[in-house]
This record gives structure tokens, sequence and C-alpha cells, in this order.
């Protein structure tokens, strides 16, 4: 019985260890402005790009991986690269890098293409060069659900005020039309708990009723549970709030798309969202640091909305 109850024990442990071990990402923000309802599949080549432009929900907003809807078609294109571009709201360029076409399957699918991105603040572009013809290409997704008010056609550095310029057959209203790039950000890793090694040694003596591991490797699990335990509601409890939080910063995005041609509107709806946010924050549901990037969000909407 009291190997029993020891297995139990140490069993416990182990799936502490697990647990804290498995625990180490945290979750990003991402930032979209399409409602993933596909409408249609476009292509732009030459000099010609996709951009979308995004607010960062805070200052210093480091940038981790770009994510777009579309499909890659034609032969021979594992070989060819597409571009990717950060730029900042006066269109320098603070990340440029190409990336291969194989990253696209041939049926539709959302495509993360990690990036060393660079740290942003205010509003920032993604902008993408296929360089597709209509033999070969990658085609990206549009979304006509709601008003756009993000999506540009850009060339050479500038913003197209007319998209007939770029070819696209049939046309195309920019007032109507999304394109289904979006953006990953904020996140980092958690360094474990205990950052000991599990290694033996032929000296390190064992207990029986363990087996194999040895004593060594016992107390290493045991501090791991004592200071990974004790930690895990609470880890678990604040990926709740990010998830929440994630949620709620879509959730004014969706809001801002829907009603900002309807200024007063807007306005009200995101005056009250900011007033809703200060009593989550009261009541514990979001953490300082969350509420800063969701009320930094609101101002920057607000301001848009003048």
């Amino acid at each position: 019985m009291k190997a029993l109850h020891s297995g139990i024990v140490i069993g416990f442990f182990a799936l502490v260890l697990l647990i804290v071990s498995s625990a180490g990402a945290v979750e990003s923000v991402e930032l979209a402005h399409d409602k993933s309802t596909l409408a249609s599949l476009r292509l732009v080549g030459g000099r010609y790009g996709f951009a979308v432009s995004f607010s960062a929900p805070t200052a210093g907003w480091p940038i981790q991986r770009v994510r777009m809807y579309g499909l890659r078609f034609g032969n021979q294109t594992e070989t060819m690269e597409f571009m990717i571009e950060i730029w900042a709201q006066n269109r320098t360029v603070l990340y440029s890098a190409p990336h291969s076409y194989a990253k696209f399957r041939t049926a539709l699918s959302w495509v993360d293409i990690d990036i060393a991105g660079p740290t942003v603040s205010g509003t920032f572009y993604v902008v993408l060069y296929l360089g597709s013809s209509p033999q070969r290409g990658i085609q990206i997704g549009c979304d006509t659900s709601i008003p756009n008010r993000h999506s540009e056609v850009v060339s050479g550095g500038n913003i197209l005020t007319d998209w007939t310029e770029a070819g696209f057959k049939p046309a195309l209203k920019k007032e109507e039309t999304n394109w289904m790039i979006r953006v990953v950000g904020g996140g980092g890793t958690l360094k474990p708990a205990s950052t000991a090694t599990m290694t033996t040694t032929t000296s390190e003596i064992s207990v029986p009723f363990l087996g194999s591991i040895s004593m060594s490797t016992l107390q290493q699990i045991g501090g791991v549970a004592a200071t990974g335990g004790a930690g895990v509601l609470g880890w678990f409890l604040k990926t709740r709030k990010r998830r929440f939080v994630s949620s709620y910063l879509m959730k004014v995005d969706s809001t801002y798309n829907e009603y900002s041609v309807n200024r007063e509107e807007c306005k009200k709806r995101l005056t009250q969202m900011k007033e809703e946010s200060i009593q989550l924050l009261r009541k514990g549901k979001m953490d300082e640091p969350h509420f800063t990037l969701i009320d930094n969000k609101l101002n920057q909407y607000l301001k848009d909305l003048g």
C-alpha cells in the first residue's frame, strides 16, 4: 500500500512537470479586419502588392507572424518566392524578406508565415508582393461581408487610389473588399519553472519502488512540483484571461469595422466598451497590462473617428 501511495505521488509530480513544461507558450494576439467570409480569390503581380493596415495594441508591439488565406496554383511554383514587408505609418520599410511559394498549399487554407518581425507602434502595414501571373502563382482570399477600411493595393511604396490600375478582372470595388491577411504578435515564451536537466549517472542511488528513476531525478521532479504545482492554477487563470482579452480585441475591431460609416454611433459604442473594460478590470476579469492593450486600441479608433 505504501509503495502504491508513493507511486501515485510520483505520478502526480510527473504530471505536474509535464503540464508546467508544456505551459511555456504565452498566447499571442491576432489582429484581423476580415470575418473569414470568402467572397472570391484574387492575384496581383509585377510591381503591385496587397497591403492591410493595422493598429498596434500597444507601443513596441512585437510581430511574430503573418497569416494569409489563399492557395498556390500552376506548375513548378515550389521554387518561386513571394515577398512580405512591414511598413511603418510613414511607409518606412521595417521588415522585408522573401518566402517560398511552397508554404502555400494547392487547396485553400490559412497559411502562417513566421517572421523575425520588428516591433511596431501606432498604425503599420503588412504588405504582400506575390509576383503572380495568370498562369501560375498565388491567389489571396477577399472578404466583402463588411466595408473596407484597411485594405489597399500598393506599387513601388505608394498606395493606389484607383485599383483598376492593378488590372483586377473582374474589377473590385475598393470600398467593399478586404484582403484576408492578418498579423499575430505580442506573445513570448515563459521560462520553465526549473532549468534542471533530467539526467542520471551510475553513481546515483535509486529508490526501489521508483524503478529506474534516480534519487536526483526524484528531487528534481519534487522541486518542479513544489515551484510549478503551486503556479499551475495561476497559469490556467492567466491563460483564460489572455483568451478573453484576445476575443475582446477582436470585438473592438469588429465594432469599429461595422459602425465606422456612422461616426457618432461608432463613438458611442466604443465609449461604452471603454467603460465596460474598466468594470472588467475592477472585477479582476483582466489584468492591468491587458486593460492597457484594449484601452490603447479604443483610444486609437476614437482618435481616428475624430
